[in-house]
């Protein structure tokens, strides 16, 4: 844990996005978008999988063992990281990513200002789109943010896994993870009707089913917002169309 600790500070140090660690094999670091090696820091395999026994809990553990990956967030020092850890050819790898300390604004990431509306609409449904590493979730949590600062709203957040901790200003939010706080995004999505939300937060919409409820809470007069894997609107439409 030491060693990892060391790595995640130098990562912050010098503004590295994502770190890769896999067993005999350098340390792969992103920044701006390109890959960098780094061959002076090696792990050897005994050192990836104790690192592994290390932060996943039992329950992550099992997972791991049996879907041969498991996502988690965690805290270093401070920094907020996403972990994704998963079985390759050379063994356990790790892929991280850092995350800011604090959630950004829609000013901050430079998205345009018409986002910040949507902390006035009070019910349907908002998604968010992109590629893998495109900024889903970063988008998402600056619009949460917005309608703290603005609106007093009962907020509920299911995700996988919790990236952004919020601190409720002018809005309550409260934050579930799966595994940890719901077993299933379905059942997640049966409870928060019960739990008097104005505002729901779904992680990621990738079931029929998942999205089949989420489309529910939308139609119910909740505004709900959500991502999904599409290159844009009209192929997130035909995405959730297809599902079913």
């Amino acid at each position: 844990m030491n060693k990892f600790s060391k790595v995640i500070e130098a990562a912050v140090r010098d503004e590295y996005s994502d770190v890769h660690i896999t067993g005999g094999h350098p340390m792969v670091f992103r920044k701006n978008g390109q890959v960098h090696f780094d061959k002076n820091g090696r792990w050897n395999h005994g050192d990836v999988d104790g690192l592994v026994k290390k932060i996943l809990t039992p329950r992550q553990l099992h997972m791991l063992k049996h879907r041969l990956s498991v996502d988690l967030a965690m805290s270093i020092h401070q920094v907020r990281i996403r972990v994704n850890v998963f079985s390759t050819t050379r063994g356990l790898s790790l892929a991280i990513r850092l995350l800011p300390g604090t959630v950004p604004s829609v000013e901050k990431l430079n998205l345009h200002p018409s986002l910040q509306q949507i902390a006035e609409v009070k019910a349907g449904l908002v998604l968010v789109c992109g590629a893998t590493g495109s900024g889903k979730s970063t988008t998402i949590a600056a619009i949460i943010d917005e309608i703290n600062r603005v609106r007093a709203a009962h907020i509920v957040t299911l995700e996988d896994p919790i990236e952004y901790r919020f601190t409720s200003k002018k809005s309550f939010i409260e934050q579930r993870e799966l595994g940890t706080h719901m077993p299933t995004f379905e059942q997640g999505l049966l409870d928060v009707l019960r739990e008097a939300p104005d505002v729901i937060v779904v992680g990621e919409l990738r079931e029929p089913q998942v999205m089949r409820l989420t489309l529910n809470a939308a139609e119910s007069g909740h505004l709900v917002i959500a991502s999904i894997h599409a290159s844009n609107a009209e192929d997130a439409l035909y995405r959730l169309c297809n599902s079913f």
